[in-house]
């Protein structure tokens, strides 16, 4: 078998790198090629066996296409069943050049498939605070002969944490991944053959809290849930050397008892009291309303350690550590001078006072872990929990121990990164920084709006940063996922709520006068239109769009039922904008008409023309009743006058091919701006709007000139500020209103005119997976260079300019075989040869 560099790479099954699971029997493959390649032909093979593949041989499937995917070509997966598989790209004579072998595995399709049953400890059927202490698992068993494959499927309630022969057997953490419990359990599967020993074996289950138990006590907690029962439910399955198959499945002949953790809190953090457990009794099954799910989206693992640096003595003989940069994940303590019996406590934030204490205001109070030695030795992290923090704060240290005690493990989702941006300039490589820093921060099994204070599924950022998400990381598989929690959320009148999973309604607090805005937001509720749209045009695969067109046909009829002379009026509005005056009206109506606009784009791809054109028109009725309502027919002022009103009214001229109507509208943004003292006003659903306004228009320098002040809030305040994460406020640490989190990539939409505006590569307007690109950079005064380089769907790309030593500006493109490149250069530029 022929490899070289030439070869295919990023070879996927649905987005997945060799997944064993997944949520489709018949799974699309894909791959990556390389820009040494001189021709897009591939040649997939498909075996039963890895040894068939190394020989280049396809005794299930052998096909050639000029695309970079192949639709699955046989008879769909059963359980259990895997198919290795391999890529060659194909040279002048025919002779290919092959990729490293992949595989796709199925997980347990059938309901008879499994025989797991879900199991806990007595005292977590039912459990109420005060909780007793988390339970654990336990199976002994026999492997007669040496394993040769052993598959272990889980799912449960909240995070498992399986061990065989005392060893941690899967490189997750916090599985499976919450979900909303009631209708849907995430279930993931592993290969744990290296785990397992010929002769007596012994299985057990640490079970944590997860988000299946919330109760409000000493800790923070963003809600209440507690009375619903702790549980797990795991299959093993194992093939020997000697032939036999075996099956260890939780059931009645499983043990149970209270461990040494003795509280593990989502939110609030987790104790543990070491040598603490009581003795083995048999487990309690337990009835569960939901159905198992296997998650696409990838792991969340450990992608990185930060070596804690002390800050000095704090009061009280506390030490106080700093990170160095806002992260997400879970404090790693190595102790060498415990004291057995005396807790030692770790409290993490993200802020210090102005007295150099922990300040715990903006990630919920109070937060804590806490590990009670039995020896002098401790090499311990709270594995059921993560943290958003900057500084941890220590008490109980002994003096003894040196400074270097504290490490902190980052923790995101195994999203490959594909993407990155590079310039010589100080500030915007400082704001890629922290936006994509608050990106992986909030990179969990579901994508969260900030990793301590609600860890929720927030669905808006999602598709107003859908760019910065993709050309970062590989998202195609959990953003699918993200979708699916969405169809499992929608309710019985077509409500898409605004996070997702669903895991609390809140209704306490009015927005606007809208007790339910929380809940019900246009702008929220469109993700499940808008994100699949985005998933099939950059990756090029419409079957998430069929997937989820139901759900959102149901959506729009349910904002239709609300509306009143095709306008709506509810939700959140212009959410954290700093000028309050933009009526509600006016942001709800222009997120239903761009969510009905989308959805013809659907439809029309899914063969659905009369739907397409029914939404098409429906679209155009609404933006001419925005323009009825909104658009002032004698001063010409679009709602308030405020620039989140004329970026909305631009989009609506633009929409409707009215270019006078767009052109008047961007006149009064810029007139808005200037009156503002050119700085921002607008809020999170209109920022995108104003942004794509300037830049349409030419005005990136204004637009670069708005984002680095550091005198008005904004992306420069928030950087001068000292954020090392973008942040859920214009202010950043200095916010002042209401709870700030330090780490929210909501605003980070402004990464997406760095990539494809200042570094100039976009794909083509009419292009879908990347077939086509243009490359545009826009050299901005008093920066030398950008860089953008992306792994996209097709493959490597590279756009990038330097302004050379006589001023003019030289640009570079770089694309694989097949993909269509226009370059527009700037006034006066050059083209690299």
């Amino acid at each position: 078998m022929s490899r070289g560099d030439d070869a295919p790479r990023g070879l996927r099954a649905d987005g997945l790198v060799d997944p064993i699971g997944g949520t489709r029997a018949a799974p699309r493959l894909s791959w990556r090629l390389g820009t040494a390649v001189s021709s897009a032909e591939v040649r997939v093979i498909g075996a039963a066996s890895l040894a068939a593949v190394v020989r280049g041989e396809g005794d299930l499937f052998d096909r050639t296409t000029g695309e970079p995917s192949l639709d699955w070509p046989i008879e769909p997966l059963a359980s259990r069943e895997r198919v290795w598989w391999a890529a060659g790209a194909v040279d002048g004579t025919g002779r290919p050049t092959w990729s490293e072998p992949a595989f796709v595995e199925a997980p347990l399709w059938l309901t008879e498939d499994w025989t797991a049953r879900p199991v806990t400890h007595r005292h977590w059927k039912a459990p109420a605070a005060p909780a007793p202490p988390l339970p654990e698992l336990r199976t002994r068993f026999e492997v007669p002969h040496d394993a040769v494959s052993a598959r272990l499927y889980l799912t449960g309630s909240g995070v498992i944490l399986p061990e065989l022969n005392g060893v941690k057997a899967i490189a997750g953490e916090l599985e499976p991944g919450y979900s909303e419990l009631r209708t849907t359990t995430l279930a993931s599967a592993w290969d744990v053959t290296p785990f397992l020993l010929s002769g007596d074996n012994t299985l057990v289950l640490r079970l944590m809290s997860g988000i299946a138990f919330l109760p409000r006590g000493q800790r923070y907690t963003k809600f209440e849930r507690v009375g619903e029962p702790v549980w797990a439910a795991a299959q093993l399955e194992i093939e020997t050397a000697g032939g036999e198959r075996m099956t260890v499945a939780t059931g009645d002949d499983w043990q149970a008892r209270l461990g040494p953790v003795v509280e593990s809190h989502w939110y609030g953090g987790e104790s543990r009291v070491e040598g603490l457990a009581e003795e083995w009794e048999a487990v309690v099954r337990v009835e569960v309303p939901s159905r198992p799910r296997w998650r696409s989206a990838p792991a969340v693992q450990v992608v990185d350690s930060l070596q804690a640096v002390p800050l000095g003595p704090g009061a009280g003989g506390r030490r106080i550590f700093d990170l160095g940069v806002n992260a997400a994940g879970r404090p790693r303590l190595r102790l060498k001078h415990a004291r057995a019996g005396e807790p030692v406590v770790l409290r993490p934030a993200e802020l210090l006072d102005d007295d150099g204490r922990i300040d715990q205001s903006t990630t919920g109070s109070p937060i804590w872990d806490s590990i009670t030695p039995a020896g002098q030795t401790v090499d311990w992290t709270p594995d059921g929990v993560y943290h958003g923090a900057r500084y941890v704060e220590i008490s109980g240290l002994d003096l003894a121990e040196s400074d270097d005690v504290l490490n902190f493990e980052v923790l995101r989702a195994a999203d490959e990164r594909v993407g990155s941006f590079e310039t010589s300039d100080p500030f915007l490589a400082r704001l890629h920084t922290i936006i994509d820093r608050a990106v992986q921060s909030n990179m969990s099994s579901v994508f969260t709006d900030c990793p301590h204070r609600e860890k929720l599924g927030w669905l808006e950022q999602l598709h107003y940063c859908f760019p910065v998400l993709a050309r970062g990381y590989d998202v195609q598989a959990h953003l699918e996922d993200m979708v699916r929690h969405m169809i499992d959320a929608q309710t019985d009148d077509g409500l898409v709520p605004n996070i997702a999973p669903e895991l609390v309604v809140f209704g306490e607090l009015a927005v606007k006068g809208d007790i339910d805005a929380f809940r019900s937001d246009p702008n929220w509720g469109r993700a499940v239109i808008e994100v699949p749209w985005q998933l099939y045009r950059h990756y090029g695969d419409s079957r998430i769009l069929a997937e989820s067109f139901p759900a959102a046909q149901r959506y729009l009829a349910y904002l239709r039922g609300r509306s009143e002379v095709d306008l709506i009026d509810f939700g959140l509005g212009d959410w954290i904008e700093i000028d309050d005056g933009t009526p509600r009206g006016l942001v709800a109506t222009h997120g239903w008409a761009c969510a009905l606009e989308t959805a013809s784009l659907s439809a029309e791809v899914l063969g659905e023309a009369a739907e397409s054109h029914a939404l098409r028109s429906e679209a155009d009725g609404v933006r001419e009743a925005l323009r009825g309502r909104f658009l002032d027919a004698v001063s010409g002022v679009w709602g308030s006058g405020s620039q989140a009103s004329w970026a909305l009214g631009w989009d609506v001229a633009r929409a409707s091919g009215d270019h006078d109507g767009a052109e008047r509208a961007l006149v009064g943004l810029l007139a808005a701006v200037h009156d503002a003292g050119d700085a921002f006003t607008v809020g999170e659903n209109s920022l995108p709007y104003l942004i794509r306004a300037l830049v349409e228009s030419g005005h990136d320098t204004l637009l670069d000139a708005l984002i680095r002040r550091t005198d008005a809030p904004g992306y420069g305040y928030q950087i001068a500020a000292g954020s090392t994460s973008l942040t859920e406020s214009w202010k950043g640490a200095l916010g002042d209103t209401g709870v700030i989190s330090q780490n929210h990539f909501m605003l980070g939409v402004i990464d997406d005119w760095l990539t494809g505006d200042v570094a100039g590569l976009r794909q083509a307007d009419d292009s879908v997976g990347w077939q086509k690109v243009r490359v545009r950079p826009r050299p901005l005064p008093g920066v030398d260079d950008a860089l953008t380089v992306f792994d996209s769907p097709r493959g490597r790309m590279e756009a990038g300019w330097r302004r050379g030593a006589d001023g003019v500006v030289e640009v570079w493109a770089v694309a694989p075989a097949g993909v269509e490149v226009e370059v527009v250069l700037p006034p006066g530029a050059r083209l690299r040869a």
